[in-house]
């Protein structure tokens, strides 16, 4: 994404991608949310946009469930739309080179300097887009600490999934997975089934797929990767370098999406990017720390709830998904709040959890996948 916009503003442009293949191999559950794409001035291709959804819905785990947003999105061929994304930089003059590992950055003259297969490449921009292990930004020396949950994922044929919504993702929570979930998202003719979170990913999704009768043995293809959850770089940019996406641990801590926010950061940073280098000023690359920061992805609320989440029982996932099954989580009013109050006021003590609990789908709902 911020080749692209360098590319197209006329600037000579590399991206170094250390894998042989574009986008494989595939580290994702594979959804993206409809605004996700739009707001980064992206449409939905049939190359890669491989089925409409209308929303995902919240299952608690004693089969309670409600939506957690209606709002469309798409699931993606994940190497098919990164090869898009490049192609598009590539048309517009970028140089692609794959099979091309980074393996240090060190400021030189007015630039940085680069390492990568023996080579060096001296530049005047870096964006670093390097995943979850973020080597540039730990070489820049931006990285305090990277905390990372890791996440396990089965496909397989559609008619080998019996728990599945055609026009859904399915997000399956329960204090098993400590703040994590296991999901059922539908692809076409096959279906993503995974689990993520402070937890064993693999022992959990075999665990997920036993429980809901999914054979194992008829999966297509394993997936497995980690997910940024709580980072802490001392910034996000430099004169002339900022860091984008996993490699800045920009992703929701509520759900562990990482596509929007991984365009949306990839995007900002080329912007900036074209602005320093038109103006031959490398500071004005800075102004994206405080971008990032500034962005729903990052709000501290997020942060807050997912640490309550990680302590809740299955007691009371089950108690409020009973509250508000069928319903969006929209339908809360006052009246029902006092109502539920009444019957269950065990659940009063959880009422500051609930009301940020709101507000963070607030921002997931409109943002956040």
């Amino acid at each position: 994404m911020a080749a692209r916009q360098l590319a197209a503003a006329g600037f000579r442009t590399a991206i170094l991608e250390k894998k042989k293949a574009i986008g494989e191999p595939v580290q994702c559950a594979e959804g993206v949310s409809e605004f996700g794409l739009a707001s980064n001035g992206l449409a939905p291709k049939d190359e890669w946009a491989i089925q409409r959804v209308s929303g995902a819905k919240c299952v608690a785990p004693n089969g309670s469930w409600f939506y957690i947003t209606r709002l469309a999105g798409y699931a993606i061929d994940r190497p098919a739309f990164d090869r898009w994304v490049v192609d598009g930089a590539v048309d517009d003059g970028a140089e692609l080179r794959t099979s091309t590992k980074a393996t240090g950055i060190s400021a030189h003259e007015d630039g940085w300097r680069i390492q990568a297969n023996g080579e060096t490449f001296d530049t005047r921009v870096v964006i670093a887009a390097d995943g979850p292990a973020s080597r540039i930004a730990r070489e820049a020396g931006l990285v305090r600490s990277l905390e990372k949950v890791p996440a396990y994922e089965y496909r397989f044929r559609r008619e080998d999934v019996p728990p599945l919504d055609p026009e859904f993702f399915l997000l399956y929570i329960s204090e098993a997975y400590e703040g994590g979930y296991a999901w059922v998202f539908p692809k076409g003719d096959s279906v993503n089934v995974g689990a993520g979170g402070h937890i064993d990913a693999h022992a959990a999704t075999v665990e997920f797929c036993r429980k809901f009768g999914i054979d194992v043995n008829r999966r297509t293809q394993t997936i497995a990767g980690s997910i940024p959850y709580r980072y802490d770089l001392t910034t996000f940019a430099l004169p002339g370098l900022a860091v984008v996406g996993d490699a800045a641990g920009i992703t929701n801590p509520m759900n562990g999406a990482g596509i929007h926010p991984g365009i949306f950061s990839g995007r900002i940073a080329g912007e900036l990017a074209v602005s320093a280098l038109a103006s031959e000023d490398p500071s004005a690359l800075v102004a994206y720390d405080r971008l990032m920061r500034d962005s729903p992805f990052l709000d501290p609320h997020l942060f807050w709830m997912i640490d309550r989440i990680r302590g809740w029982s299955d007691r009371l996932m089950n108690s409020v998904a009973e509250e508000l099954h069928g319903l969006e989580w929209r339908a809360v009013t006052a009246r029902m709040a006092l109502r539920v109050a009444f019957r269950k006021p065990w659940l009063v003590a959880h009422a500051r959890e609930f009301l940020r609990m709101i507000y963070s789908l607030e921002l997931c709902d409109r943002y956040g996948w």
